[in-house]
């Protein structure tokens, strides 16, 4: 009976890994995470957000304390006086409570609370921030580390393909360019994997910065897959934008803020109230007690702060012109974005979930037809590199429409973005 040299070749691989000497060991079994078990560990443990946390109240007690009267002031003496020929001894005491008719403690107050409002924006951006770098994170893991299991497994098939061939006699040159080629795709996907594996290894780090990972360890993480159904309305996204956009808001409420200020410098050229009484007592045949009780006022400079009122006027158009080239700019930048999310979903769309089970099908009738000798080698090298090519392509569609989508969402710092995200 004849065989041709292909059939041999695959009879030989076959035997090759069938051999439990060559048999990869086991992998340990490595801990499992789904994507939203992530994005909880990460809010939990994130000292980011724990800092914003203490930021946030530390504004909140200053706020309360600046809206606090002042304390009033209390003055003693003794000594003696003098009227004619006769002295004695005195005292005198004093009592002043500072009023603050112009409303300049309240004013303070507002102002700090407007802080507080804007670092509870900042807060709720930063949730959504941390949640958005988790998920891309992931889906950059989960892509990374699929393409390096795919380009391992390669590796070692042509590995024993190339192993028989090294010890046979090809006298043809067309067996020897085979062999050449085989070789040639060994060494492209050993450095492959090499690149492979440092990828997925990387994309971890990354992770590590918002989730406390354990060290050496690779989990497994359960990522969605992204069907790339969901197309995006320009004008609709451009409201919620306008709305929700945290950089926006806080913007707004250093507007607020500016015009809080202009508002209290007019207070600072205002005279100050305070209420004083006074007491007073020395020898009843030259003093006798006295007491009174009256209102002072501190005025203050003679311009009556009109630099200061200028000023702070200044400051109120600047932060307006700032708010109109913020939502200029943002406006830009989702409409860049929204193009370059749409440019991703066209892509994923060519790429359905089945594409993966596909390409494996493909890959293993292809194996089976090499085997039997009904699929020759260049038409099986053809096959596998092809397959490799889309394997590789679908899994960077399913990062770039995550991170595109991510982007998009968190330009309107969408509380519920996890979910939505996954509808993408």
């Amino acid at each position: 009976m004849h065989f041709s040299p292909y059939t041999v070749v695959a009879v030989a691989v076959s035997m090759l890994l069938a051999c439990p000497g060559l048999a990869q060991e086991s992998a340990p079994s490595a801990k499992k995470y789904a994507l939203a078990e992530l994005v909880v560990l990460a809010l939990k443990s994130t000292p980011f957000l724990a800092a914003q946390d203490a930021r946030l109240e530390e504004k909140t007690f200053s706020a309360a304390q600046a809206r606090v009267w002042q304390g009033p002031s209390v003055g003693l003496l003794f000594g003696r006086t003098k009227q004619t020929q006769a002295s004695g001894s005195r005292y005198e005491l004093s009592l002043a409570q500072p009023i603050p008719l112009t409303g300049i403690p309240g004013l303070r107050g507002r102002l700090l609370s407007l802080e507080s409002e804007s670092l509870l924006v900042q807060r709720a951006a930063s949730e959504v921030l941390v949640t958005l770098s988790v998920a891309q994170g992931a889906y950059e893991y989960a892509a990374s580390r699929r393409k390096a299991a795919f380009a391992e497994s390669r590796r070692k098939r042509f590995q024993l393909i190339e192993s028989y061939l090294a010890g046979r006699v090809f006298a043809t040159p067309q067996r020897m360019a085979e062999s050449r080629i085989v070789t040639n795709r060994v060494k492209n996907l050993v450095a492959e994997a090499i690149r492979g594996e440092a990828g997925y290894k990387a994309s971890l780090e990354k992770l590590k910065a918002f989730v406390p990972l354990d060290s050496g360890a690779y989990p497994d993480i359960d990522v969605p897959w992204l069907s790339g159904a969901r197309g995006l309305d320009e004008k609709e996204w451009m409201d919620k934008i306008l709305v929700d956009n945290p950089e926006l808001r806080a913007q707004r409420l250093t507007v607020q803020g500016a015009g809080l200020e202009k508002t209290l410098a007019s207070r600072a050229g205002l005279p100050d109230a305070a209420l004083i009484a006074s007491y007073e007592k020395g020898q009843a045949d030259i003093i006798g007690t006295a007491y009174g009780l009256g209102l002072s006022f501190g005025f203050p400079s003679w311009n009556r702060n009109r630099s200061g009122i200028k000023s702070a006027e200044q400051r109120k158009i600047a932060s307006e012109r700032q708010l109109s080239f913020a939502e200029q700019r943002l406006r830009a930048e989702l409409s860049r974005a929204l193009v370059e999310y749409e440019a991703a979903r066209q892509v994923v769309l060519k790429y359905p979930s089945g594409t993966m089970a596909e390409l494996e099908g493909q890959l293993k009738g292809a194996d089976e037809g090499f085997r039997k000798g009904q699929v020759d080698l260049l038409t099986f090298l053809e096959l596998d590199g092809s397959a490799a090519e889309t394997y590789g392509l679908a899994l960077d569609a399913q990062a770039d429409l995550a991170a595109k989508a991510a982007e998009v969402l968190a330009l309107t710092a969408d509380r519920d973005a996890l979910t939505k995200l996954a509808s993408f």
